[in-house]
């Protein structure tokens, strides 16, 4: 998949869905690195080879003509992710919110897009005890080991997860795409499963992960293929929209209930569908995720997954998702 003008690259994002506080170091950050060479790494910190060829397996190979070359390095310390946070803070800065998506023919060659950072933390789930499938899930638990071992972000809220996100024009045009990927490791694997917390063992540490992609510049002539393409794209999801608002899906379309009081969005739902090949029919509700996924659970007789921050039922088969999606 080509890179898309004006946002981070794909593959960054699938390995890379708040609060917001001030560190006064931030305003003294270094430069913005423009190479994998110049990110700062957490004194202490050691490769994690494993890590990395799982990555890299996982990751697969790159058809993308225009990627020149991609850089995956893992890192482990013993340092909480709060510190960590804190510590990236203060060397590169950035500002919380969604990465960067300006038009990167816009940057001065050798100029650099700003770091923004996204946060992620325990939920109220991670830190409840319940029972699934047989399977206790110690939540009490891990809400006395954080509070014991970790100083919190802000009150009862510690990190799970952190991505620091920028971009940097090359000198000969092209563009390079960060993403630093920070994780809590403490309870076992570097994506918590249940399995991980029945030990009730802790240690606390972080999983550092580097994502660098390099990319060549963009001949005119792509530009306006691409451009061209995303305009017919466009023309096909208005067509879409018009077809959906004359004739939104009903309950035997989509197989269950609609859920009450949730209003259909024709616009979002002819995106995200792909010409007669699928459809996905998007609802919007006021209700909070936990309350909409217990009402489908009690529709369906059937447990809903948690994966990330959202939740998914499957209406028919089983889910083809690993957890780590997000």
């Amino acid at each position: 998949m080509k890179r898309a003008t004006g946002t981070v690259s794909s593959w960054v994002a699938v390995w890379c869905a708040a609060v917001l506080f001030a560190v006064t170091g931030a305003l003294f950050a270094a430069p913005t690195p423009k190479s994998e060479k110049e990110i700062p790494i957490i004194g202490g910190a050691m490769r994690d080879t494993a890590a990395e060829a799982e990555l890299k397996e996982q990751a697969g190979e790159y058809q993308d003509p225009s990627l020149r070359s991609a850089v995956v390095k893992v890192y482990k310390t013993s340092a909480s992710p709060e510190e960590v946070l804190n510590y990236y803070i203060q060397k590169i800065g950035g500002k919380e919110g969604a990465p960067w998506d300006g038009d990167p023919a816009k940057l001065a060659k050798d100029g650099t897009s700003p770091v923004s950072y996204e946060l992620y933390y325990y939920s109220e789930e991670d830190l409840t005890d319940w029972t699934y499938e047989g399977q206790r899930h110690p939540g009490k638990w891990v809400k006395d080991t954080l509070t014991k071992n970790r100083k919190p972000l802000k009150p009862g809220m510690w990190i799970k997860e952190a991505k620091f996100f920028w971009s940097a024009r090359n000198p000969d045009g092209g563009m390079t795409d960060f993403c630093l990927d920070i994780l809590d490791i403490g309870f076992g694997s570097r994506v918590e499963t249940l399995q991980d917390y029945q030990s009730k063992k802790y240690k606390t540490g972080t999983g550092i992960e580097v994502y660098v992609e390099v990319y060549v510049s963009v001949s005119q002539s792509e530009e306006a293929m691409r451009e061209e393409s995303w305009e017919q794209t466009e023309e096909e999801t208005a067509a879409r929209t018009k077809t959906l608002k004359g004739k939104p899906p009903t309950e035997k379309d989509l197989g269950v209930p609609v859920y009450s009081g949730a209003s259909f969005n024709a616009e979002a739902s002819a995106g995200m569908s792909l010409g007669d090949d699928y459809a996905i029919y998007i609802y919007l509700s006021g209700d909070q995720p936990e309350k909409v996924a217990a009402f489908y659970e009690q529709k369906l007789n059937i447990k809903a997954e948690k994966l990330g921050d959202r939740y998914m039922i499957p209406i028919k088969g089983n889910l083809q998702f690993p957890r780590s999606a997000s």
